[in-house]
């Protein structure tokens, strides 16, 4: 199984069931113990061969080049394989000492390589879980967060598990180094040794000292890049709208203000960051210096002013000093444990916030299975708001037949739209239930209810892909032909048939190359083409010339019967041939039936036919003067 099929249990990825970050970790890289495994024993012998790469020139020092060999157990065990004459076993210490050097740095690369491995293979793991939280999430969490913070969150903050991971893996390793060290150095000279260690408290005072400043500047600083992420993100969007009210000036100042904060706290961590390696390393110079001098004196004193058999010789203080130099990062690492995995679980926090954010729409364990097919719908008294005590629905009752073409009308801010989020269980009602054939939307499987309709919003969505692409969205396998008989259908052929590669033409970021209503067209085309019951438009009409708008009217009327239509719109133009007309206000239904019949009424929608149809009348009049032929049958059917 490769590391992106990896399959990681969510449950079990939640706080309950793992309880520390650190375990939470630690389980995206459970499927890569083995090169785990490999990276800890090429580990073991980094240390091995650091511990054993002093000694061929110890040796050759204190047993080989002087009168008086010295000897011990490792000496003995180097010489035993090495030829009886000086010169061979001079050049044998070269070999082996080369041979240290190249096997230390093999080791090395191949940790390195698989280090690389390791965090690219879980990082992905950690973003695809996070990505895929994201878009279980609700509505509502995302439109209470800024986009930014979770690009930011995907982006940077996925690599703080591999950090936990990665510092914890190389404390380890440090902890059992220093400790063979440690033991060697003390079978060497322990009154050197002791001496060596008299630092390591200022070490560890200077650790706690900036540790805990360091780790507050990086979560101010994280805080703040988060925001500027989505200042940015935020900005560009409003580029159209800035340059239309020439406010430039303003959104530069804008944005540069943010940038500021985040450099401020960039450098304020910088500062941190600079300042306590400059103590800690300050402090580890004087020990070197320290210890230096004290071991000169030692091999001065044992063989020159009072030799002694087993003194302190040059090859000691050689194998001494290497040691003493690797000591320090070990005892580095140690010391700056917690300043450094601070950081990255600060970013660990913020991934596993998302992951245990609670998911308000999300399937009941015994959700049942329901395949998409013609269906009756029915709003059972619903009422809704998107705040506690703030209703945008009110007892909303109706039933919409398999084929039937409807259309929820009404001024803006009267819960129209609401009426559609709840369809497709983007949010639950507060009261009351949409049911499909009588059954829940709540007890039946998310993917499942809303593979039952296709719906174009009033975005119009483009993706940056070929126009075949965009109208093949929702259903990838289309053929040509049905991607073309869907762009006929909702009125976008003509206009794409003179693109310069036709349905090949690459679309720029959000469709920024097409006008408002040739996106919509496609957007439209987009839902014809998916095999959903239920095709659902929010505002279909709004960027439409009447021309276009009667031809959008023709096309839904050919498809009454075969698609169960459902219509969200203020012009009222666009739904006299519906089977049934919902009049909504103040998130009520307060009418309801054919158009004839609410002209009939002379109610809230005959006020509202008035109206649109003064203003269609003052707007056809230039035309009108010049006998130009109706453009709309359906305006002067009914005025």
């Amino acid at each position: 199984m490769s590391p992106t099929d990896a399959r990681l249990d969510r449950n079990r990825l939640r706080a309950g069931a793992l309880r520390t970050v650190y375990e939470r970790a630690f389980y995206y890289f459970s499927a890569d113990w083995r090169w785990i495994a490999t990276l800890v024993a090429l580990i073991g012998v980094s240390v091995a061969v650091g511990l054993l790469e002093a000694w061929p020139l110890a040796i050759l020092v204190d047993t080989v080049l002087t009168h008086e060999p010295r000897t011990g157990w490792l000496h003995h065990y180097f010489l035993a394989v090495l030829p009886p004459d000086k010169p061979g076993q001079i050049m044998g210490l070269v070999l082996i000492g080369l041979a240290f050097q190249v096997v230390g740095y093999a080791a090395w690369m191949a940790r390195m390589m698989i280090n690389a491995y390791l965090s690219a293979w879980g990082t992905t793991r950690v973003r695809a879980n996070l990505f895929g939280k994201l878009q279980r999430l609700d509505l509502a969490y995302h439109q209470s967060r800024p986009l930014g913070d979770s690009l930011y969150r995907l982006t940077t903050d996925a690599f703080g598990p591999w950090g936990i991971v990665d510092i914890t893996i190389g404390t380890s390793v440090a902890s059992v180094t220093l400790t063979v060290m440690t033991a060697i150095m003390l079978s060497r000279n322990v009154g050197l040794t002791v001496a060596a260690f008299a630092v390591a408290p200022l070490i560890l005072w200077s650790n706690w000292r900036f540790g805990l400043r360091i780790h507050q500047r990086a979560l101010e600083s994280k805080q703040i890049d988060a925001e500027l992420t989505a200042h940015i993100q935020q900005a560009m969007t409003r580029v159209p709208l800035s340059q239309a009210f020439r406010r430039e000036p303003c959104e530069f100042q804008r944005f540069d203000e943010a940038v500021s904060r985040s450099v401020k706290a960039v450098l304020r961590l910088n500062w941190q960051e600079q300042l306590y390696p400059l103590a800690r390393d300050t402090i580890l110079s004087i020990g070197s210096a320290f210890i230096l001098g004290y071991g000169g004196w030692l091999v001065y004193r044992d063989q020159f002013l009072a030799p002694v058999p087993d003194g302190m010789t040059v090859g000691a203080l050689i194998v001494f000093m290497d040691y003493l130099r690797k000591l320090w990062d070990p005892l580095k690492w140690l010391a700056e444990f917690f300043s450094k995995i601070r950081t990255f679980e600060a970013a660990a926090r913020r991934v596993f916030f998302v992951l245990d954010a609670p998911e308000a729409i999300a399937d009941k364990p015994n959700a049942r299975p329901l395949a998409p097919r013609p269906r009756r719908l029915v709003f059972d008294h619903v009422s809704f708001g998107y705040e506690p005590g703030r209703l945008v629905l009110s007892d909303v009752t109706a039933t919409i037949a398999p084929g039937e073409m409807i259309a929820f009308v009404g001024p803006s801010g009267t819960g129209k739209s609401s009426l559609l989020k709840l369809m497709l269980r983007f949010h639950d009602p507060s009261r009351g239930a949409v049911r499909l054939d009588g059954v829940d939307a709540r007890d039946v499987r998310l993917a499942d209810l809303r593979a039952h309709f296709a719906f174009v919003t009033q975005d119009n969505l483009m993706l940056p892909t070929s126009v075949a692409e965009n109208i093949a969205y929702g259903r990838p396998s289309a053929s040509r032909e049905e991607i073309e008989a869907a762009a006929t259908l909702a009125g976008a052929a003509d206009f794409v048939d003179d693109l310069p590669k036709r349905y090949d033409t690459i679309l720029s970021e959000g469709g920024a190359n097409l006008s408002g209503g040739q996106r919509q067209r496609i957007a439209i085309a987009r839902a014809l083409l998916s095999a959903a019951p239920f095709l659902i438009l929010d505002e279909p009409t709004s960027a439409l010339d009447p021309q276009n708008e009667q031809m959008l009217v023709e096309t839904l009327h050919r498809l009454k019967r075969r698609r169960t239509i459902v219509l969200v719109t203020h012009r009222l133009h666009s739904v006299v041939d519906c089977d049934r007309i919902f009049m909504m206000d103040a998130g009520r239904i307060v009418e309801r039936g054919a158009h004839e019949q609410l002209l009939a009424q002379a109610g809230a929608y005959a006020a509202l036919w008035r109206g649109e149809l003064t203003e269609r009348q003052a707007q056809s009049a230039p035309a009108l003067e010049k006998s130009a032929p109706a453009r709309n049958p359906i305006f002067y059917r009914y005025s």
